[in-house]
């Protein structure tokens, strides 16, 4: 086993991420409130608020009323500090531009006017990325994109683009000198209907959604987001059909104007064979709603019925991924090292 060394950098880096978190829906904070919560001890806490305020990233906010004794100086967060640029791609040529504050306030959110194709992508990305860091400080970027993502590498169902194994969270970062991620846009949506789903009890889903450009899942286990060795979890379209297809050539060759419901069922089978998820949402497309009673039957075809997930049909497929990539670029702007309980 490897040894561990005890590293200041990493600690002060982990103590910053955890009082970053604290600090987050809070109107107003205390040195000592923030110490109780995370923790830490007085000391520690207030050094790195002192230096969160010294770059204004927090506010003095007076002195608080609330305590007797003598009164302890209150502080918010500053909302223009720092702001998340947050980009996904609507349909296979609109890109749709969307910039959060500190606070995870939107405060601006357009179309951008020129279409997309493989030939401009990275032209046209960098370029609404250098105009929207004219007007605002942005410090991250969230990217949410319809092709298998691997570290930042665009990968699978990206041939016809020419930009297979081309490291884009490498070309942002230091293009623009800020942080990137880049992920999958059914990651972006599974982790956006986590956040809205949520409950003490509900640790685990999958996010399906079948339209034109194929059938692709979102999971997210035990509090985590599940994405493969290779960003593959959830590619749904490789599924084997017969001796000599799969599931995106069946969608090439019939193109489904309807969605059958034995398919749905085999596609639950799947998931449940080897993430057992609680809930399995399914984007309202095609003709979904209709056959989801019929879905749930068929189920017991393949599964028994205990391990049968509960089967859910949302509309909300848009406010998903963006709230999925909102969170993932709050989570760059607290950054630090997350510490997991597995």
């Amino acid at each position: 086993m490897a040894e561990i060394r005890y590293n200041k950098s990493i600690v002060k880096n982990i103590n910053e991420s955890l009082i970053r978190k604290a600090i987050q829906g809070e109107e107003a904070f205390t040195k000592t409130k923030i110490a109780r919560d995370t923790g830490l001890s007085f000391p520690t806490v207030s050094r790195i608020l002192d230096e969160m305020a010294h770059s204004s990233e927090i506010l003095s906010n007076g002195v608080d009323q609330t305590t007797g004794g003598r009164h302890a100086q209150s502080y918010v967060i500053n909302p223009a500090f720092a702001y998340v640029l947050c980009l996904y791609m609507p349909t296979n040529t609109s890109l749709r531009a969307l910039i959060i504050n500190s606070l995870g306030d939107r405060v601006k959110s357009n179309d951008i006017e020129e279409t997309v194709s493989p030939e401009n992508f990275i032209e046209v990305l960098d370029g609404v990325i250098a105009k929207e860091m004219e007007d605002y400080p942005i410090r991250a970027l969230s990217l949410g994109l319809p092709y298998g993502i691997s570290y930042g590498k665009l990968m699978f169902g990206t041939g016809e683009t020419g930009l297979r194994n081309y490291d884009l969270q490498q070309h942002l970062e230091e293009k623009f000198g800020i942080k990137a991620r880049i992920e999958n846009d059914m990651n972006a949506i599974a982790t956006g209907c986590y956040e809205r789903t949520f409950q003490e009890d509900f640790r685990s889903l999958a996010c399906v959604s079948m339209g034109v450009r194929g059938c692709g899942c979102g999971l997210y286990l035990r509090g985590h987001l599940i994405r493969g060795n290779h960003g593959f979890a959830g590619e749904l379209r490789y599924l084997p059909m017969g001796e000599d297809f799969n599931l995106d050539k069946e969608y090439q060759t019939e193109l489904w104007e309807s969605v059958s419901a034995i398919r749905v069922a085999q596609i639950v089978a799947s998931i449940c064979c080897t993430v057992d998820p609680q809930m399995i949402v399914f984007y309202d497309r095609m003709n979904i709603r209709e056959i989801m009673p019929e879905v749930r039957e068929l189920c017991k075809r393949f599964l028994p019925e205990e391990v049968i997930p509960e089967l859910v049909v949302s509309d909300k497929i848009l406010e998903d991924f963006e709230n999925g990539l909102i969170r993932f670029g709050r989570d760059m702007l607290m950054a630090g090292y997350e510490i997991v309980n597995r």
